[in-house]
Parts: C-alpha cells; structure tokens; sequence
C-alpha cells in the first residue's frame, strides 16, 4: 500500500513536471509567435501625430487638459500592433519614402512609405532602420479586388493617424467619470415618478408586477444607453444660462454620489445641457443620444407573455384553442418557418405565425409594450366575453383585441401585456387562425 502511495507520487510530479516544462513552454512559444514580427511590441503610452500630441493616463488618452477618445485611440493602438515585418530592407532612403508619413510611438520616430511595387506591402522605417511590413488585421472596407486590401488597410492606418484634433476629442459623456458610482442610479424625468436601478441585487424600485421579472442583466442594459449619451462640447457653467429642467439621473454608491441633471437649453430649440452641480461642470448635448432619462421603468422589466422560467424550448408542443364552443388542439412545429399541425380544421399560416409571435414573444413581439396588473373586475369581464382562449406551457391566455392595441391576458399569472396593434385584419379570433 505505502509502495503505491509512493509511486502515485511520483507520477503526480512527472505531471506537474511534464506540465511545466512542455506544456507552459507550447504557450510561451505560441505568445511569441503571435508578436515575434511586430514592429511595436511594447506597450503605446506615448503618440505624436500630425494634430496631436497624446499622453496614456491611467487607461486613458490626455493632450494637456483635454480627454481625448477612448474608442479612437483604442482603434490607433490596435492598428499600429498589426503591423507586422516581413523583412529589412538596405537601400536609399527617398527611394522608398518619396512622400514620407511621419509621427512618433513612445518618443521615437516613425515613417510610413510607399507600397511595394506588388502593391501586397508598404515601407515603414523605424528611425533610420527600413523595413517591408505589411498589416494583419481586419479591413473595415469590402472589395472584390484582393490585391486592393493592402492599399486599404495602409489607408485606414494613416487615415486615422490623420484626424484632426476636433475629431478626436471624446464625446462620451461617461468617459470624462472614470470613476463614476454604479451601486444604484435614480432616474426621473419630467411627467413622470422617479424610479431606482439597484445593480447589486439586480432589482427596481418599484419591484415589477406579479409574473413579470426584472431584466436578467440590468446593469448591462443601462450601461448600454449610458454609452449613447454624447456631447457636442463642454460649456462654461459660469455663465451657462438654464431654461427648463427635463429629468436627473442620480449614480449612488456608499462612497460617492454622482448627479447629472438635464436641462433644456431655451424655448427656441431641442438643444440641452447635462449640468453636474457637483463639480460645476456643464455639456452641450447630442440630440437623440438621452435615451437613458427618458425610457421608463418598464424597459428595465422582461415584459414576456409567458414568464422565462415557465417558457420552455420545444421541438414541438401542443396549445389547445378556445372559443366559445369551438375547440382545436394544435401542435406547434419549432422551424423555420412556423408549422402546424391540426385535425378538422385548415390553419391560416400568416396569422396563425402573427399569433404565435405575441404568445412565445418572438421577433418584433420580443417584448410586450407594456404590462399592467389583472384586476378582479377585468377578469370577470375576459372571461365572460367571447375571447379566443389559448392553453399552453401551463399557462392559460386570453387574446383581448382593443381598437389600437392587442392585449394577451395571463390568467395563470394574474397580468396583461399590452401590443401595441394597428393592423385591423387581425382580430386575434379563432376564425382569425383555423377555418
């Protein structure tokens, strides 16, 4: 037994041995071969280009006082790590830089040249010492020209090494918080109650109705309309006059509390300011880009007709058809198109497909338009009238058509999702879908 123990040892440390040194020297060799041929390996914290001169703070880009762009000069940095050097070249230097591109990475001199005569690579001198290099990523331009992708991956890289300073200012607004609190955030808006996003617990206040459960990634969803807000540029708070206030978006943490409040800039236009009363500084904003104040607290809910945790993925499943005393039981083929199958009856496929989409919540109908409480007088009168009944995945659902929206009643969970519905021709009846 006390042999065994031994031997299991020592082919335990054979392992971790063999682990080491081959395995963790595959890795080694394989980051190696992926930047063996860069010309800029190290990392970029320094650039001079023709309308700027860019210092890397802390994550981000500075000329002097002024935040520079974040997705600008992440797409510079990623640009000048694909260059990559096929071989040294010996010769005169105005051969091959006729129209040189100068600029410089951490305070030492580049030059860009001419394409190869080949046209499949360009020369780029690093001081005094010439190569032949080529550019290893992805174009962003589309041709049916292959030779031509060379050319244009060359241009993209001196294109945006050649902006002008005002283009590469940032205008995300959240850029200039890098710091900024994301416990909770408090939303209100004109016209509206203020409501809370609580990221920790992944909760709102108010909590959503009964059956109705909040968005699986709330911080992801917000950060998504935070990213959007963009400013035209930052004004004097001093001297900043205000007209009318339009919402406030308040971002809480235990130690800090940032506040951004929206303010319509005057009676004559659409133009508004972010102020933070805090810091004392005021944006000039981009119209069309303040989703975030605005969207109410519903689109932070998943507002599905069937709850996710009662919905459950099917290659077919049946769903019984009610009205009055029609019945039919259909089975519901998950392809591409919709199938149905049925006994007795003949299925309308484009409206049947319509239907589907509103109860399994797909396509346009990912997301009910909004969704209220069932109340006790509601239900008597749903169930009282002649409505097309559907039983499916345990749920029981009544199609209540209105003039100007389709509303699908959850009876089993006790709410309405409301659809917003203009096409007369559809009335959500079982004649509607079987004849």
């Amino acid at each position: 037994m006390k042999k065994n123990l031994v031997l299991f040892g020592i082919l335990l440390v054979l392992l971790v041995a063999t682990y080491f040194f081959q395995e963790k020297r595959a890795e080694k060799e394989y980051v190696e071969s992926q930047t063996r041929d860069r010309v800029i390996t190290q990392e970029i914290t320094h650039l001079k280009l023709p309308h700027v001169e860019a210092v890397k703070k802390n994550g981000s880009w500075w000329s002097g006082d002024v935040l520079l762009s974040h997705n600008t000069f992440k797409q510079i940095e990623r640009k000048l790590s694909e260059v990559s050097k096929i071989k040294d070249i010996q010769g005169e230097w105005k051969t091959y830089f006729p129209h040189p591109f100068q600029f410089e990475v951490n305070h030492e001199q580049w030059t860009i040249g001419d394409l190869s005569l080949d046209k499949q690579a360009f020369y780029i001198a690093q001081g005094k010492k010439i190569m032949l290099a080529e550019i290893l990523g992805e174009s962003t331009h589309l041709t049916q020209d292959e030779t031509e992708i060379a050319s244009i991956k060359l241009n993209e890289l001196v294109t945006s090494l050649s902006k002008p300073f005002k283009d590469l200012k940032e205008t995300q607004l959240f850029r200039f918080y890098p710091s900024l609190p994301l416990g909770q955030v408090v939303v209100e808006a004109e016209g509206s109650l203020p409501f809370e996003l609580d990221f920790i617990k992944n909760e709102t206040i108010p909590s959503p109705i009964s059956g109705i459960s909040v968005h699986k990634d709330l911080k992801g969803k917000f950060f998504s309309l935070l990213t959007q807000i963009t400013m035209k540029e930052e004004v004097d708070f001093k001297t900043l006059k205000k007209f009318k206030k339009m919402g406030a978006i308040k971002f809480i943490n235990p130690k800090e509390t940032v506040l951004w409040e929206l303010w319509l800039k005057d009676d004559k236009s659409a133009d508004a300011y972010i102020i933070d009363p805090n810091t004392k500084h005021a944006y000039l904003m981009v119209g069309g880009t303040l989703r975030a104040f605005f969207i109410q607290l519903q689109d932070y809910w998943d507002k599905k007709v069937i709850p996710p945790q009662d919905f459950k993925s099917f290659t077919r499943t049946d769903a019984e058809f009610i009205q009055g005393e029609k019945s039919a039981t259909v089975t519901i083929v998950n392809r591409e198109p919709l199938a149905f199958e049925v006994k007795g009856f003949k299925v309308e496929q484009t409206k049947m497909e319509q239907l589907v989409h509103f109860i399994f919540n797909l396509g346009p109908q990912d997301q009910a338009d909004r969704v209220s409480n069932l109340s006790k007088t509601e239900r008597q009168q749903v169930l009282s009238e002649n409505n097309l009944r559907i039983e499916v995945m345990g749920q029981e659902l009544v199609l209540w058509r209105k003039t100007q929206e389709l509303i699908v009643v959850n009876l089993t969970q006790g709410f309405k999702a409301h659809f917003n519905l203009l096409d007369e021709n559809f009335r959500g009846t079982f004649e509607d879908v079987l004849k």
